[in-house]
């Protein structure tokens, strides 16, 4: 299966924050990016998160959302949006979606044998989602823990894994899963993940642990346009 995937957008109207994100230039990226796989015939294009970021108003922000959801129509490959925690923390899933388009809510795929799992990190450690009122992005946590092991019983060969924050345990703290060991533990007891396959460290990184890749893409908001092709 051809991957087209990219992440941390960041759309927004602001043109410079953070130093380094030109948030405003990331719907023409995003564009380009689509442009890109529907030449290369991508099966699937994916975006590991935090499409958008934060205006002065949250109906702003819903605009930018609807934005980004006409550009994609005017594409037919499938497309699905894992939540980042600058989405979370503007929408709650159920909202997020209804603007994106449902279609483009993650779902668990199978295909050749190989099983695609997407994780949702977006929640506090006391278990609870993300929302407007507690921006704490370096509170993130796993908490479908009985869940992902019976999946990846079901798994029947290889296993790839796909979210927004970071698991792989060299990973800059602030922006690791709190609970990443022991997700770790239930994808390396499994022993049919092959990669995972992240996004929000914005400079991106490639690591190896115990037999699984861990993918970390650069972020799409900074500098030149970055978006990958891969292959699984």
């Amino acid at each position: 299966m051809k991957l087209g995937i990219f992440t941390d957008c960041h759309y927004s109207s602001a043109e410079l924050t953070c130093g380094r994100r030109r948030c405003n230039q990331s719907l023409r990226k995003i564009e380009e990016a689509m442009n890109h796989f529907t030449d290369e015939a991508c099966e699937l294009v994916l975006c590991l998160g935090d499409l958008l970021d934060k205006e002065k108003t949250l109906e702003e922000e819903a605009e930018n959302l609807k934005a980004v959801s006409r550009l994609l129509d005017r594409y037919s490959t499938p497309m699905m949006c894992i939540m980042g925690n600058h989405d979370g923390f503007s929408f709650s899933k159920d909202e997020f979606y209804e603007i994106l388009g449902e279609n483009r809510r993650p779902k668990n795929l199978e295909a050749d044998g190989k099983t695609l799992l997407f994780l949702d990190a977006c929640y506090y450690t006391d278990g609870t989602a993300y929302c407007h009122e507690r921006p704490e992005w370096k509170n993130s946590f796993y908490p479908h823990l009985k869940e992902l092991k019976e999946l990846l019983q079901k798994a029947t060969d290889e296993v790839y894994v796909f979210l927004h924050q970071n698991l792989e345990p060299q990973a800059e703290i602030n922006h690791r899963v709190k609970n990443g060991d022991d997700v770790i533990a239930i994808l390396e007891e499994s022993g049919k993940v092959k990669k995972v396959f992240q996004g929000h460290y914005h400079r991106g990184s490639n690591a190896e642990h115990n037999g699984i890749e861990y993918v970390t893409f650069p972020a799409l908001c900074e500098d030149e346009n970055r978006f990958y092709i891969v292959e699984i």
